[in-house]
């Protein structure tokens, strides 16, 4: 087992080097916890420090007694950061709703700034949280692909007797990675899986929190679940998928190892009676999040850290990235997540997913890259518009974007300067419904 568990210089070395390299979208206690957790995943890829030595055994509590951290004292830390969203949710099913992902002393989720600022809407918010911490149950994914006749793969994580582990001559890789659904009942009769009832083992040394693959497959990018949701959806709903899977990721070390988003997701379906979504919604959104086995390499699949990493090129993160393509705003082309894939890649992949359901979903227009500045003034005349006077009725004006299927209505003075541009987006689904009417 030791042979296999990253040395401690190496993982303060790797501590220390990721602390002074990156900057994430959050408050510096926050950013402290999530990196730790980093360290864990680049010890097991052999990257950063480690420099391709894989130490496939090594947990966050190594990490955590390393760096000379308390591991009972982190674990509170990254639970109190649940139950903020937690309370949240319970503000809303009790009638007094928050329009903003904040505490109730003010503070911002997860410390993201933008969180302070930005209005939400709570119904929106815990349709996400609903659907976000469904679309990773074992369950849901194996509905998934029989419903998609698609391959996705799915496990869960177990409390698990490392000694035992090592008796049987396994290690975490092999758990993690190996198909293991006709072992667990093995597992669980040898001592291997620890009963989550016996309290007395969550704190011993040789009990960890690892996760056991049930069934190989390519498995999901969390980035597309996050911007399919925004786009079949809303940006608040994206949101609350968002929080969904950072619930996921800080509940891998805390006092209590449960499946926190997937039981906030039941508890909302149970308590919220105006949720209007089920389980097949979180199928879908599980199948649109789904890689294909031939684009396992192309598709980027970002963990928290990834999410809030700031680029130095932009100064944003790429979940500010995601909200603005979301929204149909201007962004940059960067690189994401660990294999540092073009975010147009993602954005491309989520929207050919998108076609292949048969829900109506409506891209906001235009989505000019920040690439695309870079391009001849040509490329950017070629999109559709047409022109009218400041005197033009807007109903006048959007019948004649929607025959001549206009992307731009351009205003223009009587001596040709440009006053303003409307997107007939944001307009015409009132029109056609006064049309109707």
């Amino acid at each position: 087992m030791q042979k296999k568990v990253a040395p401690r210089e190496l993982i303060q070395q790797d501590f220390h080097r990721l602390k002074s390299s990156e900057r994430l979208y959050t408050n510096p206690k926050v950013e402290d916890l999530i990196f730790l957790q980093s360290i864990e995943g680049r010890a097991h890829n052999g990257a950063g420090s480690f420099n391709k030595r894989f130490y496939v055994n090594t947990t966050i509590d190594e990490v955590v007694r390393a760096v000379g951290r308390s591991p009972k004292a982190t674990k509170a830390k990254r639970q109190e950061l649940i139950d903020e969203i937690v309370e949240f949710v319970d503000s809303a099913l009790g009638d007094d709703p928050r329009d903003r992902l904040v505490t109730r002393n003010g503070k911002p989720f997860l410390g993201i700034p933008l969180f302070k600022d930005r209005t939400v809407n709570y119904h929106d918010i815990l349709k996400g949280l609903y659907l976000g911490g469904l679309r990773d149950d074992v369950d849901i994914r194996s509905k998934t692909e029989e419903l998609f006749k698609i391959d996705i793969g799915y496990g869960r994580c177990y409390l698990v007797n490392t000694d035992v582990m090592e008796e049987m001559g396994l290690d975490g890789e092999e758990l993690a990675h190996q198909e293991n659904k006709d072992r667990l009942e093995e597992f669980k009769e040898c001592g291997l899986i620890v009963d989550e009832g016996k309290i007395k083992y969550r704190d011993a040394k040789h009990i960890k929190y690892l996760y056991i693959r049930h069934h190989v497959g390519p498995g999901q990018s969390d980035d597309a679940a996050i911007v399919a949701s925004g786009l079949l959806y809303n940006v608040d709903v994206a949101l609350g998928v968002f929080l969904a899977d950072a619930i996921d990721t800080l509940e891998k070390y805390v006092s209590i190892y449960r499946d926190q988003d997937n039981n906030l997701a039941r508890y909302i379906k149970e308590n919220y009676t105006f949720l209007d979504c089920e389980e097949k919604d979180a199928c879908e959104l599980s199948y649109l999040a789904a890689i294909p086995k031939e684009k396992i390499d192309e598709i980027p699949d970002s963990s928290l850290r990834y999410f809030l990493s700031i680029n130095d090129d932009t100064g944003q993160s790429e979940l500010e990235t995601h909200i603005n393509f979301i929204e149909g705003k201007l962004i940059q082309q960067i690189p994401i997540s660990r294999r540092r894939i073009p975010v147009t890649v993602l954005y491309e992949f989520v929207k050919e997913k998108l076609k292949s359901i048969k829900r109506e979903v409506v891209f906001k227009i235009p989505e000019v890259l920040g690439e695309e500045l870079k391009s001849s003034v040509t490329k950017v005349m070629q999109r559709r518009f047409i022109t009218v006077s400041p005197h033009t009725s807007l109903k006048t004006a959007l019948q004649k974007a929607e025959a001549r299927k206009s992307e731009l209505i351009i205003v223009k003075d009587e001596n040709g300067n440009i006053l303003g541009v409307v997107n007939p987006i944001d307009f015409l689904v009132f029109l056609r419904g006064e049309n109707n009417a």
